[in-house]
């Protein structure tokens, strides 16, 4: 088990560390055309934790089927400084042909992933091995260039077993 946790919070960190590159900012969003940025969305990941705000300020990233694995959707982003107090947030959906509903709960089939760290350091991890049940609407999801769009609810359960119940998920990320 202690494998596992390690490497989902490696892969979490992995996975955000992914989109640090400048070209991949927001500020930068269209860009890399020479669109105007004001045609382009700004990526976005935000959610209710028990009734109060979460959102990501930094590392929102998403990827539709990338190479490396089996026919995946990945949501990520973070919030706070970028230091041991950061707190990090994915889904990563296994096996998904595209958009549509899929309804996850603990022992799912493609071992998909959902998890939240770093909410205080007696509170280090929610979801993962820990526990879930989210319920994930995929309404857009196409690639070259990435383009996701996403709601999502449900519970995630903590190391010290206490449960977070998520409300309002929404994530939006255009490459």
């Amino acid at each position: 088990m202690k494998k596992i946790l390690a490497f989902s919070l490696i892969f979490t960190f992995a996975l955000a560390s992914c989109s640090s590159n400048p070209a991949n900012t927001n500020e930068n969003a269209g860009l890399k055309d020479k669109t105007p940025a004001a045609t382009v969305a700004k990526n976005h990941l935000s959610f209710k934790i028990n009734g109060i705000e979460w959102q990501a300020d930094s590392e929102i990233f998403g990827a539709f089927h990338p190479k490396g694995y089996n026919k995946a959707i990945l949501i990520s982003g973070s919030k706070g400084g970028n230091d041991k107090n950061e707190q990090t947030f994915s889904i990563i959906l296994y096996n998904t042909s595209g958009p549509g509903v899929f309804d996850i709960t603990n022992g799912n089939k493609d071992n998909n992933v959902i998890q939240l760290a770093n909410m205080s350091p007696a509170n280090f991890m929610y979801g993962s091995m820990m526990g879930f049940n989210m319920k994930i609407n995929v309404t857009t999801a196409s690639e070259n260039p990435t383009h996701i769009e996403a709601t999502f609810e449900g519970a995630l359960t903590g190391n010290a077993g206490d449960e977070l119940k998520i409300t309002d998920g929404k994530f939006q990320y255009h490459d």
